[in-house]
């Protein structure tokens, strides 16, 4: 059965609209955020509209920080979407099911775009849909962002593909890496964006520029398609996810500074992206850190970053990690938690 996965939307029944958050919800709830209202009010950016409704995107930006400065608006509207949750020990927006009004699927929509055009946005959209899908044999992609509700501006909007499973996120990772490198198909990523991105991002996440340039510039998944900027994001599918919500505690113990070797950066694609680590050297933090076994990001910008054999610096809130069922212990380290304060991160030695 189709879930809710990541980067699909869902709507509530006074239209907020909330962008869901991995595979893994509790019973009866999806983990979201917040990221438009249909209003307009001073200080949220109104781009977008659909059958004369605008919308106004509560979102400030995209970090665990920017999804904390919805809350005030969750608190005064919809204070019961807000929900402390035993497992994760943490508070995040957890719509129930029975308050969506709309579950907005990327691939449905893609299809629907597939058949019809309705604009020169949707046009884009579907050539750069046949680029890919020539280019790696992959069709299970999907669209996902303003175009996906059908709010879209088609002067500013970019395009927010999808792709659903890990094989196929990982051909259209080789096909998109190729595309850039040789600059074919009208897909580039021109130096004066990397740029721009890196600048903006330091605005942001508390990196140095040289390793904000490194890692834009690495990044397969973010580029232009003529002049419209696009980004694809690896999704797994429901046979894919095999943690359960509920199946594991997770205790903080504070923060933690580590170098270590990556191991296996496979599922390091998707959001939350975990890497497999080991070799750890603790610079600073508690001594349990000496047995983190993984580093996960739900900050998408650390997505992909590095990959086996890499040696990387991590800062990020750890946790212990208790296996309700037979009460094995292991530890983690976590980047995009909001007491991180846009703080951690994970980045290549060399970029440091």
């Amino acid at each position: 059965m189709r879930g809710y996965r990541d980067r699909d939307f869902i709507a509530d029944r006074d239209g907020l609209i909330f962008c869901v958050v991995g595979n893994v919800h509790p019973p009866g709830r999806v983990i979201c955020y917040l990221k438009y209202v249909p209003e307009y009010r001073e200080g949220y950016r109104s781009k977008w509209s659909r059958n004369g409704q605008y919308y106004g995107r509560i979102l400030p930006y995209y970090s665990a920080v920017g999804v904390a400065k919805t809350y005030s608006y969750l608190e005064s509207h919809k204070p019961e979407y807000l929900v402390w949750d035993e497992y994760l020990n943490v508070k995040f927006p957890m719509v129930p099911v029975d308050s969506i009004s709309i579950h907005y699927k990327p691939e449905e929509r893609l299809s629907q775009i597939l058949r019809e055009c309705k604009d020169s946005l949707e046009q884009e959209v579907k050539e750069l849909y046949n680029i890919i899908r020539k280019e790696s044999g992959v069709e299970a992609l999907g669209i996902s962002g303003s175009i996906l509700l059908g709010i879209h501006n088609p002067k500013v909007s970019d395009i927010d593909l999808t792709v659903y499973g890990i094989e196929n996120s990982l051909r259209v990772k080789q096909a998109l890496t190729e595309i850039i490198r040789e600059r074919t198909h009208g897909i580039r990523k021109p130096a004066d964006l990397v740029e721009r991105w890196a600048r903006n991002i330091v605005q942001i996440q508390r990196i140095p520029y040289k390793a904000a340039l490194n890692l834009y510039m690495e990044k397969w998944n973010r580029a232009l398609y003529h002049n419209r900027q696009f980004s694809v994001h690896p999704v797994k599918t429901e046979k894919e996810v095999t943690e359960k919500y509920g199946s594991n505690k997770y205790l903080p113990m504070g923060f933690a500074r580590i170098s270590c070797t990556i191991t296996d950066a496979r599922e390091s694609i998707f959001l939350p992206g975990t890497y497999r680590i080991a070799d750890v050297n603790v610079i600073d933090g508690p001594s349990e850190a000496g047995r983190i076994e993984a580093i996960v990001t739900y900050e998408g910008l650390y997505s992909d970053v590095a990959t086996e054999g890499d040696r990387v610096v991590a800062y990020g809130k750890l946790e212990k990690v208790v296996n309700i069922e037979n009460g094995e212990v292991s530890y983690r380290l976590l980047i995009g938690s909001q007491e991180a304060e846009s703080k951690d991160y994970i980045l290549k030695e060399q970029w440091l």
